[in-house]
């Protein structure tokens, strides 16, 4: 088939991309321009994309188009598929025909962790001989891509509550007909989609409701939302997490620089030792989430034990893109309150620095609202130093409901944190070179590229470095 992909720069829209190339369709695409590393890996899956929406990109006409949820009604181009009748889907429904339709899913959802463990998963199926595909919203670092495709049975999935397309307002999710479905945890999210947590819970209950009937929901039981909706479930249900009452647990833990060591401890008694290269409590869990679904799909458990060690991780899930003069830079997703919570207490885990000096950018949409005002500070209690910005709020935000940095700022330094707020991503380049001493790590996040600062920096004082 010839398949065009509208928003085709996409995490998400990318990997379907490859994916469908890999199984021999002619793809393009377009989008608005693309910058590295999205660009580099339009060009390395060989998609030729235009730049910008146009009706002529269209011509010759396409089998299908696939219309991501970057694209408004408005959309010239879209309208245009709709006018000339060409057939179109959303990302999610192409997902499901394409990846899914005939085989089975492992499905990854939940407000945290689901990057990481939908790589993991992909990753132990693949070493222990099950041939699985897989779609990723980030760049799995052991196949340097964010699809996969070894045309097995299953297909591992990162699950997105996220609205489908402006011609489906329903999550993502609800169109991968999960045989395994590891739901991790719930947090109020996404305010542009969802009103409450009530509404945001809903969604999870209709993604059980789809569920195969014979399939099995990994449930992340800490999660007090998760708990609540598990009598809900209608499938079978296991637990997981690190209290140790859940059918899936960790004991024996050992933290260390080189990773976790812990003892699994499933339904039937314990299953041996493992080391996982990963960092942190929200990794842990993770891990041990990632090995119970994996035994669910037919993985051998000394299969998994031999390949969790050489797990390579996910760009931008506490990646260090500088070390030098005493000095790392760490490049991480992190937006959430919880996340950056986990991942900060993981970094120190890893490199115990003398210093973090934690650079967050609100750039979601919620992020950008007053819903976690009173839970950031406390997100950043193990940072010694803390910069804040800049923020651009969506103009749809009331004033009233926006984010005010300074009062986040001010409760920092209440806690005798020096905390700056910036507004312009150059004063991170003016302020940290001189602010940094040896043992400082700098980790940046961003749900974006954080307009590439950590990288500039990187790069300043490599430069640096480099004239002594």
């Amino acid at each position: 088939m010839k398949i065009h992909l509208m928003a085709v720069g996409g995490t998400g829209m990318l990997a379907l991309a490859g994916l469908l190339k890999a199984q021999g369709h002619k793809v393009t695409g377009c989008d608005v321009e693309l910058y590295p590393p999205m660009s580099d890996y339009v060009a390395r899956y060989g998609i030729p994309c235009e730049r910008g929406f146009d009706p002529s990109h269209l011509d010759p006409r396409p089998d299908l188009v696939v219309i991501g949820n970057a694209i408004h009604a408005d959309n010239a181009e879209a309208r245009a598929v709709m006018d000339e009748g060409i057939p179109y889907m959303s990302m999610a429904e192409a997902i499901g025909k394409f990846a899914v339709q005939g085989r089975k899913s492992l499905v990854v959802t939940g407000t945290h962790g689901k990057t990481t463990t939908t790589a993991l998963c992909g990753y132990l199926l693949e070493r222990a001989g099950l041939r699985p595909n897989m779609i990723v919203g980030g760049v799995a670092k052991d196949f340097d891509s964010s699809f996969l495709w070894g045309g097995g049975e299953w297909t591992v999935l990162e699950g997105d509550e996220y609205e489908t397309a402006f011609f489906d307002k329903g999550p993502k999710f609800l169109h991968y007909a999960p045989s395994v479905l590891i739901l991790a945890n719930i947090e109020m999210d996404h305010l542009d989609n969802f009103k409450d947590l009530g509404s945001l819970e809903t969604a999870f209950v209709r993604l059980m409701g789809v569920v195969k009937e014979d399939g099995l929901i990994v449930a992340g039981s800490e999660s007090p939302s998760v708990a609540k909706l598990l009598p809900l479930a209608g499938r079978p249900v296991q637990t997981f997490g690190l209290a140790g009452g859940e059918d899936w647990s960790a004991k024996d833990v050992a933290w260390s620089s080189a990773g976790t060591r812990f003892t699994l401890k499933g339904p039937a008694g314990d299953a041996g030792v493992f080391q996982s290269p990963l960092y942190g409590a929200h990794n842990l869990r993770d891990a041990v989430a990632a090995l119970a679904a994996c035994l669910a799909a037919g993985a051998d458990l000394e299969a998994l034990r031999a390949a969790l060690p050489g797990f390579g991780g996910v760009k931008r899930r506490q990646e260090v893109v500088y070390e030098g003069r005493g000095v790392k830079i760490v490049d991480d997703f992190a937006h959430h309150p919880t996340a950056l919570r986990e991942t900060i207490a993981g970094l120190r885990q890893r490199f115990e620095p003398r210093r973090l000096i934690a650079c967050f950018e609100p750039r979601s949409f919620t992020c950008q609202t007053k819903l976690h005002e009173r839970t950031l500070p406390g997100a950043f209690e193990r940072a010694e130093v803390v910069f804040l910005g800049p923020i651009k709020h969506a103009p749809k935000i009331p004033p009233e409901d926006r984010l005010d940095l300074g009062a986040v700022a001010a409760e920092l330094a209440a806690w005798e944190k020096e905390a700056w707020v910036v507004s312009d991503v150059e004063e991170y380049l003016e302020r940290l070179p001189r602010l940094l001493r040896e043992g400082d790590l700098v980790a940046f996040f961003s749900s974006g590229a954080f307009q590439g600062i950590p990288y500039r920096l990187a790069r300043a004082l490599a430069e640096r470095e480099a004239r002594g």
